[in-house]
């Protein structure tokens, strides 16, 4: 068994809502308007608290839907409603709930923070996701227009100072928020 798996359900939680407060507490929160958050699953840190604060917060939140051929797109949520139907009713993609297709895409343009998934980032801010190329192929596009913050919520312990494999395709984040630190890359 690996170390995320031996992650309890309570240091699980703690350490989200650690990651949340620092969070909260960024200039990059706070000058947000509309941020494309990732759908928290199983032992991830999670992104619950940051998606209903921000909706509360009244800016916009978008999730990601994936797309044929391995796109993706970020779609805004109506409200604090919307998401929990979507732990509801929304269909699962590769055990993550998205967007019904009847609800229109957010322009990538008009995002102020993109906060990713990662097993592991280094310090660089290289990650190791799940293997798809989703976040990275969608990163990219993004940053060939107006540049949105890239940043990556993750638990301190799996902040390595060894250098992550990458490849050519593989895209860095922009700033790291953990229970313990704030790390600007940019």
């Amino acid at each position: 068994m690996g170390r995320r798996e031996r992650i309890s359900e309570g240091e699980t939680r703690a350490a989200s809502a650690a990651i949340e407060e620092r969070l909260f507490g960024t200039d990059f929160y706070r000058d947000a308007a509309a941020l494309f958050v990732y759908y928290g699953v199983g032992k991830e840190a999670g992104t619950e608290g940051i998606i209903l604060r921000a909706l509360g917060d009244g800016k916009t939140v978008c999730l990601p839907r994936t797309m044929a051929g391995g796109g993706m797109e970020a779609v805004p949520l109506e409200d604090a409603a919307a998401y929990r139907d979507a732990q509801a009713g929304w269909r699962q993609v590769h055990g993550i709930p998205e967007p019904p297709q009847g609800i229109p895409a957010f322009e990538p343009a008009e995002l102020d923070l993109v906060i990713v998934p990662s097993l592991a980032v280094d310090k660089d801010g290289y990650r190791i996701g799940y293997g798809g190329g989703y976040y990275d192929r969608w990163i990219a596009a993004v940053r060939k227009g107006r540049r949105p913050v890239i940043l990556a919520v993750q638990y301190e312990a799996f902040v390595v100072q060894t250098p992550l494999p990458r490849e050519a395709f593989d895209m860095p984040v922009d700033v790291i928020v953990t229970e313990a630190r704030t790390l600007n890359l940019l």
